[in-house]
């Protein structure tokens, strides 16, 4: 049997979506800290070291965070001659639009388990400022000349904290109002400031 390049691809996405469906399933099953790496590897066939090819963390099955391949092309369609809180809002609708239904039911079921795990809460945090490193290194190449570093870090710091203000408010409120909505309400009271 010859391996292709397509059938090791192929074997690595199925490995990463049964690593990501088992860790979810056991996350409703027991609770997410009553799981461990080890418990996922074991439960989906493969060892810790796979896991961890696939997944940082346990924490990254339920908070991904995205590549800079991705924010930067979020952030290039968006036009550059806005002011730069609104090209961020923007693109943070954007990315939010790009979720289809499945996506979005899944981005659903990872915050339910962020809201109903305070250490998790805490931690999203923490991928917030990452993902928010990866907005401010997307904006560097665009940025005016002249223009204010640390403007243009708390722009995006506020404007991060209030993308994950919207999943965790529309994940406490189980989904029930449209996502969009809720983005604009938070988005609406951000520009208020």
């Amino acid at each position: 049997m010859t391996v292709t390049p397509d059938w090791r691809a192929r074997k690595r996405d199925e490995t990463h979506q049964r690593l990501y469906e088992t860790g979810m399933r056991l996350f409703r099953e027991r609770g997410y800290d009553h799981v461990s790496v080890g418990d996922i590897a074991s439960a989906a066939k493969v060892s810790v070291p796979t896991f961890y090819a696939h997944f940082q963390s346990k924490e990254h099955i339920v908070m991904p965070i995205p590549s800079q391949e991705e924010i930067d092309r979020v952030l290039a369609a968006q036009p550059t001659d806005l002011p730069l809180a609104e090209r961020i809002r923007s693109g943070i609708l954007a990315w939010l639009a790009h979720y289809g239904p499945e996506e979005r039911q899944q981005l659903l079921d990872r915050w339910r388990i962020v809201v109903a795990t305070p250490g998790l809460r805490n931690r999203a945090a923490e991928f917030e400022r990452a993902t928010a490193g990866l907005v401010s290194d997307a904006l560097k190449a665009d940025a005016q000349p002249g223009s204010s570093p640390v403007a243009m870090d708390v722009v995006v710091t506020a404007s991060l904290s209030a993308y994950t203000q919207i999943i965790l408010r529309w994940a406490e409120a189980n989904g029930r109002q449209p996502l969009e909505e809720v983005a604009e309400d938070i988005l609406a009271a951000l520009r208020q400031l």
